[in-house]
């Protein structure tokens, strides 16, 4: 940090856009933070599954699945087995989808017995799968799976309750949703770090800072920065999350602060946006769009009476700019924004003289 900057920095201390600098470093801080305790947190309460999922599958027999009474209190419960023989039972899981009034489905898993030794164990697998070695997750045999498997073979052979294992295995997928849920965290937690770095460059070097930088395009930033406490201090109007001052309207969010300098407004409209859901009315939302002379672009989201009055509020302080959207200025805006500025200029110079005969 350089001797000017820190001459600055005591001189907007304690000031509102020195505030805003530290409310917004402060968010994204805490922000980073609850990431990386959101994933300490899933992390401990996945801890089991993680445990087998980088130790990998153990090896298990009739004998070892037969003396597990509760597979849910298993430190190890992915495991393979090696069966001797698999039969299909014929109940399957199947998927229903209609997309665009078409209906399909798919199915998504089999149920086999699988013999081991003496013994039955029941596996749920993926359709394709016709082998007899199985590996996946331990699981407790849903009573709504005895009913249908275990019990119309029990009518037929009523000596065989004591074959099938009291437990199932779940064979479908036991890793994918760790592939995912990694992938997930290790974005969250390189998002948290970039965050954090983002936080210590800009105390180190506040100038990065985008309010700064922001507020820095309107002039020297010692000066803006009075301006806004001045103006803060008098007549202001709350409309929505925005605080419109005689000269500007400040938009803050949970990491930045948008501003709009009304003197310098060139456009500004009302959006409707219209939602629907399988062609049912939710709702509508409005926002205000305001772009002042440097083409940035200050958006907020209210109701309907809030964002008019915005509206109405800044034709009367800038009766210069131009109100209301048409395709035209949009494709002039993405074309020759510098003609529009100068078109706006020209129409606040008119209004100035006017104003002055």
């Amino acid at each position: 940090m350089n001797a000017d900057w820190n001459s600055i920095s005591v001189q907007l201390h304690g000031s509102f856009l020195d505030r805003e600098i530290r409310r917004t470093n402060r968010n994204l801080l805490l922000f980073s933070l609850l990431l990386i305790v959101g994933m300490g947190a899933y992390g401990v309460a996945e801890w089991r599954y993680y445990y087998n999922y980088f130790t990998g599958p153990i090896e298990m027999n009739a004998d070892s699945l037969d003396g597990i009474k509760h597979p849910d209190d298993q430190l190890r419960y992915f495991v393979r087995v090696k069966g001797d023989q698999s039969s299909d039972t014929g109940l399957q899981e199947i998927r229903h989808e209609t997309r665009n009034g078409v209906q399909s489905k798919s199915v998504e898993a089999k149920y086999c017995i699988l013999l081991l030794g003496n013994r039955l164990l029941i596996v749920k697998k993926i359709p394709y799968d016709n082998g007899t070695t199985f590996q996946g997750a331990l699981g407790e045999l849903p009573s709504d799976l005895r009913s249908e498997i275990i019990d119309p073979l029990l009518k037929q052979y009523p000596n065989a309750s004591q074959a099938f294992l009291p437990v199932m295995l779940d064979a479908t997928d036991f890793r994918s949703g760790g592939y995912l849920s990694l992938a997930i965290c290790l974005f969250l937690a390189l998002l948290a770090l970039w965050n954090m770095r983002k936080v210590y460059r800009r105390r180190m070097a506040p100038a990065t800072h985008p309010i700064v930088k922001s507020a820095s395009m309107y002039g020297s930033l010692v000066a803006t920065a009075q301006q806004f406490d001045v103006e803060l201090k008098g007549s202001t109007f709350k409309l929505g999350k925005a605080t419109i001052t005689t000269s500007w309207v400040f938009l803050p969010s949970t990491f930045r602060l948008a501003m709009c300098h009304i003197p310098d407004l060139v456009w500004a409209y009302k959006r409707a946006t219209t939602r629907r859901r399988n062609s049912q009315y939710i709702g509508t939302t409005y926002d205000a769009i305001l772009y002042d002379r440097h083409g940035l672009a200050l958006q907020m989201q209210a109701d309907q009476k809030k964002v008019d009055a915005m509206l109405s509020l800044l034709a009367q302080r800038a009766p210069w700019a131009i109100f209301g959207y048409s395709d035209d200025l949009d494709q002039t805006r993405g074309k020759n924004w510098a003609g529009l500025v100068a078109a706006v200029d020209a129409r606040r110079s008119g209004v100035s003289k006017a104003r002055s005969a």
